[in-house]
């Protein structure tokens, strides 16, 4: 561990790579203006910045405890407030916060290692195409990644200075890092530990310092707790999602990578208010927000105790997509995006196939070097398995990479050494590990979807959403072609075709959806849409009993049904079927938009305003619609005065 003052020189080369890792992200972040979703951000990223624009407006996003650590929300959300709604401005300054990580980079290579193996380190990850990407996104990682490494820099201080004051330090910078993903709070116990384990020269223990590394953790924490208790009426630590996220990846149907709840529709509202209904349904009750989340903990404790077997080949298989030279996507497809907007990435060295391979090598470098290294070995490997545990994606995994660029510049600085001495055997060894290891992540599981059909129905629906039909069959017929299996593909072709009037060539894309996904509520209830559009009531009302027998704690597949009822004014089956789906999930908005349409339609406007009530407490799929609910209510209200 140097500490050395730097030279001249040093500090140059230093200064260079930060420059060029912030040169990079500059170039990629301009390029990516012809990305479409670019300033249409979808999922995750608009999720993030309707919370940043309600922070940055002075307004409360949503009531209750949060369900997402908020310290990235509100980050985006200052500077939007300083910039201005534009979201060119603050991914600039992302990218700043990517030089800021090159540099933090280096400073942990060089404290761990030496100056060659920091300045290795920052080289890789200025050059790292995945972190680009990811600081030119609104996500989490372009802020996690800096503060995990401050922190991690601060806490291998601790190898030499077990001082209180630096442990508070450690303490408040883990803390705040938790406010931005709270999973690296499993490694603090280790951090504990390993600094109990030191003795000062009198041979005492340095509890002192220990209790100030958890009072400092906890000084940013508790704050949040504290507003999640007044404002929720709950105890929830920093955000309520773990439950949601670990049955989502320990679960009898997780593929290990998709972020979806089984039972609940893709979207991402949707799927958040079906994970409650569901957790309700189940309980019989209300829930609160630390309830639904021990609600999803115990199912995956449940599946792992009743089927320990299928649990942990799951949990292997997580493993080896972990250990994968394959970015997968959960907001969109890495790897398509990157390189279909940006002549630069495409240039650029590979990623987790040349930074995995060599990381193991300097693992075991590191291992050797005993506990004084702890800190980055034991972060390193225990922030593996937090995402293990939960599932894997490109955006969780991306936070190791500057810890593997460490671990593989010290075997390349190694393997120098090496070859300089002539020590052929430990090179021959290293050079078969590399190998072997890298082998191993070129090797693709089977049924990993590597084309770029994914990408193309990402713009696909875009130009859905613009009302462009014609472009978005277009890229919805390459993605089919590139991937026949695709099923959502062929649903969205159904749904560009109904825009453009299609209607018999829409059914028949959406009954190919239904061949290859028969429970997917949407596909079907867009199927029923488009048989009673061509009068074949009949055969709506046939497919909409299917969708409902396939999916009966869906709201949407009850909703379906109705519209079949309503066709022929059957008032009563409509009002059963649409209460029945209301009991499944109380505050879908369609069931209860319907049914109050039908009560007033049928001279019960009284009976009508609690489901139009209901329709606007909740999320509004169109604000368009906001007024025609409450002059709807209003209307309800006027005729049901005695």
């Amino acid at each position: 561990m140097s500490a050395a003052r730097l030279t001249n020189r040093q500090r140059a080369a230093v200064a260079g790579v930060v420059g060029l890792a912030f040169l990079l992200r500059l170039i990629y972040v301009l390029e990516a203006r012809e990305n479409p979703y670019f300033e249409q951000p979808i999922m995750d990223p608009l999720y993030h910045l309707e919370w940043a624009r309600a922070f940055a407006a002075g307004e409360v996003f949503r009531d209750g405890p949060f369900f997402r650590a908020p310290l990235y929300p509100w980050f985006l959300g200052l500077l939007l407030k300083l910039f201005g709604d534009g979201l060119l401005l603050p991914r600039i300054v992302q990218a700043g916060l990517g030089a800021l990580t090159t540099g933090l980079t280096f400073a942990i290579g060089r404290r761990a290692f030496d100056f060659r193996v920091g300045l290795v380190a920052a080289l890789l990850v200025a050059v790292n195409w995945v972190l680009i990407y990811f600081d030119g996104e609104l996500l989490i990682p372009t802020l996690a990644i800096p503060l995990n490494l401050g922190a991690l820099y601060v806490s291998l201080g601790l190898a030499q200075d077990p001082s209180r004051r630096r442990a508070a330090t450690a303490g408040v910078l883990w803390g705040v890092a938790a406010l931005a993903r709270p999973n690296v709070l499993l490694f603090l116990p280790l951090l504990f530990a390993w600094l109990l384990l030191r003795r000062d020269e009198a041979g005492r223990r340095p509890w002192a310092a220990a209790l100030c590394l958890t009072l400092g953790t906890l000084a940013p924490i508790l704050p949040v707790t504290t507003y999640n208790r007044v404002a929720g009426d709950d105890w929830v630590l920093v955000s309520s999602q773990a439950g949601v996220n670990l049955w989502i990846g320990n679960n009898p149907q997780s593929d290990g990578s998709t972020a979806i709840v089984p039972g609940t529709r893709p979207g991402w509202w949707d799927g958040f208010f079906d994970s409650i209904a569901l957790a309700e349904e189940s309980e019989g009750r209300r829930l609160k927000p630390s309830e639904v989340s021990a609600h999803y903990s115990g199912k995956a404790r449940d599946w792992l105790l009743d089927e320990p077997g299928a649990a942990l080949g799951h949990l292997l298989w997580k493993l080896r997509l972990f250990w994968t030279d394959w970015e997968l996507g959960n907001n969109a497809d890495v790897r398509f995006f990157a390189f279909r907007f940006s002549g630069l990435l495409r240039w650029l060295p590979p990623s987790f196939g040349l930074l995995g391979p060599l990381a193991v090598v300097g693992l075991w470098l590191s291992l050797r070097g005993g506990r004084r290294q702890f800190p980055l070995w034991g972060f390193t490997l225990t922030y593996v398995f937090s995402v293990v545990l939960f599932f894997v994606c490109a955006r969780f995994r991306a936070p190791v990479l500057p810890l593997f660029a460490v671990f593989g510049a010290a075997a390349l600085v190694a393997a120098f050494e090496s070859l300089r001495a002539r020590r052929w055997g430990a090179l021959g060894v290293g050079a078969l590990v590399f190998g072997g290891v890298a082998v191993g992540v070129q090797q693709l599981p089977q049924g990993l979807d590597t084309t770029g059909a994914k990408g193309l129905w990402a713009l696909g629906i875009h130009a859905l959403g613009e009302e462009r039909p014609a472009e978005a069959q277009a890229l919805l017929r390459e993605a089919i072609e590139e991937n026949p299996t695709f099923w959502i593909a062929r649903k969205d072709l159904g749904l560009a075709l109904v825009q453009a009037g299609e209607l018999l060539e829409a059914s028949g894309a959406f009954r190919a959806a239904l061949q290859l996904k028969p429970d997917d509520a949407q596909a079907s209830a867009s199927l029923v849409d488009v048989l009673l559009a061509r009068t074949l009531v009949s055969e709506a009302e046939a497919e909409a009993r299917r969708g409902l027998t396939m999916n009966p704690d869906l709201a949407q597949a009850h909703d379906a049904l109705a519209r079949v009822h309503v066709t022929r004014q059957e008032w009563d089956a409509a009002r059963s079927v649409l209460r029945a789906g209301l009991s499944k999930s109380p505050a879908d908005f369609n069931c209860n938009f319907r049914l109050g349409g039908i009560e007033l339609e049928t001279g019960n406007p009284c009976a009508a305003i609690e489901p139009l009530e209901r329709c606007l407490q909740g999320r509004l799929p169109n604000e368009a619609l906001r007024g025609t609910l409450l002059q709807a209510l209003d209307t309800a209200r006027r005729a049901c005065r005695p």
